[in-house]
């Protein structure tokens, strides 16, 4: 089935034509012919001149449904827009305002407590490291690892009671108190062994209050825990000692029990000197024991230090070089400190890492060496120890024989007494070392323990940290902002009118013959023939130079028969033709102006002709379609304007418009027209898929499209010019419609190359049509008004604050 034309006599909107079988606009498309420019020298025609845009050089690529994204479209579209781009800023600054207004007000209060741990290298057989937690090495360990602990409901009821015991006769209740606490938090400071608390509260008494009751409930429980490891730590040892101390008791009295039993007093002063000896000879042999003993822990000592020097703590002052140990110790911890030092701005590979490692190396080799030569000294001492040591045991040998010798004397029960103070006196020995043992046991567990220490307690607040007027405020600026600006570029992206001139030269691909500013006038008629009335008009002028322009040697080879086509109703493209008719007269040439729109004739009214059917042409070509040789002069009418004649048409009664077009009698219409007349311009119907302006623009030299500003689509108008060329059809540009240049609109001639000739009528009618003029051509939403009175009045026309107060605005309906 053929497509059939969308008929827009009576549509109360304005119709566009598409094809029935879903054709799409846009793609690729030919090169007009009138789109190239062989004559660009040719005066001011073909550029930027006295007339305005006239024939000015088409760009950009057809096949693209959009300009693009460009930083001056953007600037374009929001300086067109910039009114709503104010509104999201005012629905951001009430939304801020609102927000602001209803967020609370929160005061933050903050205490700081200091934490140290000093602990030594574990061990896994020690009892002292088995009783103390393993936290960590470093103080971010150690914070993490104690954190749960301080947020446990154990600190949660020690925070309680602080805060009661600090403050008792407060009346806030333990809910409160837990609501407040759970928006607390604590932080290690960086680099630092300082811990903060920070407390919000909508009272800054209370942040000030629970801020500091936190820190001390962390300070009390932590000297708890101390005490409990420190006991528990040392618990064993205390253990021993006392039952050390028991057995001493239990021997001391032993001995008491035989002395008086076995009266050996008197034996006893006897032995007395030879006991002396002997106690003395132990006692020396106890120190040298002793001092065996300390020389072998510092031989072990020297030796792992040797091995391994990092586990180096400290040396006896008597020890053989203990000095020279101790200055190479510190000079390897210095240089261990500065390569440590060096590694938080360089990295290891670095050259100055490198040098800083060599110096710890070379400290560390120093170090040693001094270690080795105390040891091959301890060494020495302790074999010199051990010979006087195994000197001495003989000497007690001696005094014991001497002893012993006595002793015979004595009754065999003395020999059981001496067994018991031997007894007492090893007891007594280790009793004194346990003794040493549980003291040195808990300086270190006291040593390894953790100290917390209140350092700053908290203040009270004096401005609130919630909520913050800038944060809110800057927010809710640049969201607005941001949003308001997505919102007015995703707009125009969606947009598919015609807004400026680069519009029409960059997305369609299409010169911009001439700009016609908008005439107001209350009837078509008058409109069309605002030529007669004023010449000097802009209007006049604009079409003045049209005319000029086609008469240039660019394009007067193609002008001999122009056809007048429109997209749509209410383009202009009646009034267009007719202008251009009589501006062509006024030259003195001899013009046809022929309505060959035949569904809807408007040039009968427009040249207040009175027809029938006799004369219509609609009607002869109907009737006269299979003549040889018809007579066309008999459908001429003369009009009241010099050089212009006139062929009209009655509306198409028992007329098939369609069966016309196409056939033979149009070509010779054409052709007698051309033999009879110097300019023939044609009023065609709207462009539509019917197949009318397609059989008309092959016969014609050239087709100018009409274009209005904010109405007309750019689909159809691809549609239309790519159907055209395809047709074999010469498109030599587009004309701009009912412009309002009495404002500073995109094309507006004062934004562009202008040229005045002292008229005061602004000559030069240059492209750029704004967004908000063309905003006052629509109606409700982006779509035009449809036309308020039936087929004779067209759509209501743009409307300018800036015009002069008189009439009324009309635009063409056709």
């Amino acid at each position: 089935m053929a497509d059939k034309p969308v008929y827009y006599g009576n549509s109360k909107s304005t119709p566009l034509y598409y094809s029935s079988n879903g054709m799409s606009y846009g793609g690729p498309s030919p090169i007009y012919y009138g789109a190239s420019r062989p004559y660009g020298q040719y005066g001011s025609y073909g550029s930027y001149g006295s007339y305005g845009a006239y024939g000015g050089v088409a760009g950009g690529d057809q096949g693209g449904n959009h300009e693009g994204i460009t930083i001056s479209r953007i600037i374009r579209v929001l300086g067109q827009r910039w009114l709503s781009i104010f509104v999201f800023l005012l629905i951001g600054l009430i939304v801020a305002f609102a927000v602001y207004s209803i967020s609370p007000t929160i005061y933050e209060a903050t205490s700081q407590f200091t934490i140290d741990m000093r602990r030594s290298t574990p061990s896994a057989n020690n009892p002292i490291d088995q009783a103390m937690a393993d936290y960590g090495n470093t103080y971010v360990e150690i914070f993490n690892t104690r954190l749960p602990e301080w947020r446990s409901e154990a600190i949660v009821k020690k925070i309680l009671d602080q805060y009661r015991l600090n403050f008792p006769k407060s009346s806030v209740s333990d809910a409160e108190i837990l609501g407040v606490l759970k928006g607390s938090e604590m932080e290690l400071q960086r680099n630092s062994r300082n811990i903060t608390i920070s407390v919000r509260s909508k009272e800054p008494e209370m942040a000030m209050a629970l801020a500091n009751s936190y820190a001390q409930a962390i300070e009390n429980f932590t000297e708890e825990e101390n005490r409990g490891r420190c006991d528990k730590a040392v618990s064993q040892i205390h253990s021993q000692v006392e039952k050390l101390r028991r057995e001493k008791d239990a021997v001391a009295k032993e001995i008491l029990e035989a002395k008086t039993e076995h009266k050996i007093d008197s034996l006893k002063s006897n032995a007395e000197t030879i006991k002396q000896t002997l106690i003395k000879t132990n006692d020396e042999i106890l120190q040298l024991e002793a001092q065996e003993r300390q020389l072998e822990e510092w031989e072990k000592l020297l030796k792992i230090v040797e091995k391994e020097p990092d586990k180096f703590g400290s040396i006896p002052s008597n020890v053989s070089s203990a000095k020279d140990i101790a200055g190479e110790y510190d000079e390897y911890l210095k240089a261990s400190a500065e390569y440590e030092a060096c590694l938080v701005k360089y990295t290891e590979e670095s050259d100055v890492a490198q040098a800083k490692r060599k110096d710890v190396e070379l400290a560390k080799t120093r170090f040693i060496d001094a270690s080795k030569r105390a040891y091959d000294a301890s060494v020495s001492a302790l074999a010199s120890v051990r010979n006087q040591l195994a000197k001495q045991r003989n000497k007690l040998e001696e005094v014991r024989a001497d002893l012993a010798s006595v002793g015979q004397k004595i009754d065999y029960a003395e020999s059981n007494l001496n067994t018991k103070e031997m007894d007492l006196k090893t007891t007594t020995e280790l009793l004194r070392e346990m003794s040493l043992k549980e003291q040195e046991a808990r300086m270190e567990a006291d040593a390894n323990n953790e100290y917390v220490k209140v350092g700053n307690p908290a203040t009270m607040p004096t401005a609130p940290v919630s909520p913050k007027p800038l944060i809110i405020f800057g927010a809710g600026i640049f969201i607005s902002i941001a949003l308001g600006m997505v919102f007015v570029l995703v707009l125009d992206s969606l947009e598919d009118t015609v807004v400026n001139l680069s519009d029409v030269e960059g997305r369609l691909a299409l010169k911009v013959l001439a700009v016609f500013p908008h005439v107001r006038r209350k009837k078509r008629e008058h409109v069309a023939r605002f030529l007669i009335e004023d010449k000097y008009s802009q209007f006049s002028e604009s079409v003045a130079g049209l005319r000029n322009l086609l008469d240039t040697p660019r394009y007067e080879s193609m002008t001999n028969c122009i056809l007048v086509i429109s997209t749509q109703p209410g383009e202009g493209k009646t009034i267009t033709s007719t202008s251009l008719a009589i501006s062509y007269a006024q030259t003195g040439r001899k013009v046809l102006h022929v309505d060959f729109d035949l569904r809807r004739p408007r040039l009968a009214k427009i040249w207040n002709i009175q027809l029938d059917e006799s004369r219509s042409f609609s009607h002869y070509l109907n009737s006269h379609a299979s003549d040889e040789s018809p007579d066309f002069s008999c459908l001429v009418n003369k009009t009241d304007t010099p050089n212009v004649d006139a062929i009209c048409s009655l509306p198409p009664d028992g007329v098939t418009p369609s069966s016309i077009f196409g056939s033979s009698i149009v070509t010779a219409f054409f052709a007698w027209a051309r033999e009879n007349y110097s300019k023939i311009i044609v009023d065609a119907p709207p462009f539509g898929l019917v197949g009318d302006v397609v059989s008309l623009a092959v016969l014609v030299d050239s087709v100018i499209i009409m274009c209005c500003p904010d109405r007309t689509h750019f689909k159809p108008i691809q549609f239309c010019s790519r159907s055209l060329a395809e047709a074999g059809a010469n498109i030599i540009g587009i004309v701009v419609n009912d412009v309002d240049i009495g404002t500073n609109t995109a094309f507006n001639p004062a934004g562009r190359h202008t040229y005045g000739f002292g008229y005061g009528y602004g000559y030069g009618y240059g492209y750029g049509y704004g967004y908000s003029s063309m905003k006052k051509a629509k109606g409700d939403g982006d779509n035009p008004k449809p036309p308020a009175g039936g087929e004779d009045q067209a759509p209501e026309p743009v409307r300018n604050s800036h015009r002069l107060p008189s009439g009324e605005d009309l635009a063409d309906e056709d």
